[in-house]
């Protein structure tokens, strides 16, 4: 029965991140870490492995569409790896409620930003261009901090990457999507590297049915993005992130006040 819940939690977390470009992670974790009883630790690392090679199968559908930005996407994840290597070291030992306090503190500001941006007026912006050294230095910034905030709180970083696309890279939302799981991949590699050398203990054959069912359902998100308007799927992913957070606070709160 559990695996047959893992499979059903899988699909449905696989059919976001797909579409979404991320937001997988943000459901995982606390799928496994209230649904199959995971400690935080155990369930932010099993999600890497889950988000990480399910966004590995999604890319792959999405560059044969040519939605995947290589060149801004490699860029962005190479100063992310280091960031992902790093946080993965300090988020060891913190307290887990606190931890998800903040987690969901930051999914609430990046909702915000998101909504904002998608209700404001105006043209889509043209991508900035990484042959301007400015422009290379804000992408390499937001890079760093999105795999800080990858390694940290053990997620693929999509909720973080996706509005760093659009609006600091002028990315339009589909490509943002596409490259997002690039980007995800490749900090998620890197972050369950790191972890790997502190002390890995999980459940492979639940990991194992939640993975294959995450890669089935990215599949099918995959295919579904190419025909939603972006601002919608921008909103979508907004309001996700949204119900999350207040999710988590609520929870989090009523273990911190025992």
């Amino acid at each position: 029965m559990t695996i047959v819940a893992a499979v059903l939690a899988g699909v449905v977390v696989g059919v976001i991140l797909g579409a979404l470009g991320g937001g997988g992670a943000i459901i995982t974790i606390p799928v496994l870490a209230y649904g199959f009883g995971m400690t935080l630790d155990t369930s932010s690392t099993a999600s890497l492995i889950i988000i990480g090679l399910s966004s590995v199968v999604a890319v792959i559908a999405h560059a044969r569409a040519g939605r995947v930005d290589w060149g801004r996407g490699v860029a962005f994840a190479a100063v992310g790896m280091l960031g992902a290597a790093g946080g993965s070291v300090v988020s060891r030992g913190l307290d887990e409620d606190w931890l998800m306090l903040a987690f969901s503190v930051l999914l609430l500001v990046v909702a915000g930003l998101m909504l904002r941006r998608s209700t404001a007026p105006g043209r889509e912006r043209e991508p900035v261009s990484l042959r301007d050294p400015r422009a290379l230095a804000v992408t390499l910034a937001a890079g760093l901090v999105v795999g800080l905030l990858t390694g940290f709180f053990g997620v693929g970083g999509g909720f973080a990457i996706v509005p760093a696309l659009t609006l600091v890279l002028g990315l339009p939302m589909g490509v943002a999507t596409a490259t997002s799981l690039l980007v995800i991949a490749l900090n998620s590699a890197a972050a369950f590297a790191t972890r790997l050398t502190l002390g890995v203990d999980l459940d492979w054959p639940l990991v194992a049915a939640f993975t294959l069912a995450t890669i089935a359902g990215s599949v099918i998100g995959a295919r579904v993005v190419g025909r939603v308007d972006g601002e919608l799927l921008k909103r979508g992913f907004a309001i996700l992130l949204l119900v999350i957070a207040v999710w988590t606070l609520a929870t989090t709160g009523l273990a911190l006040a025992r």
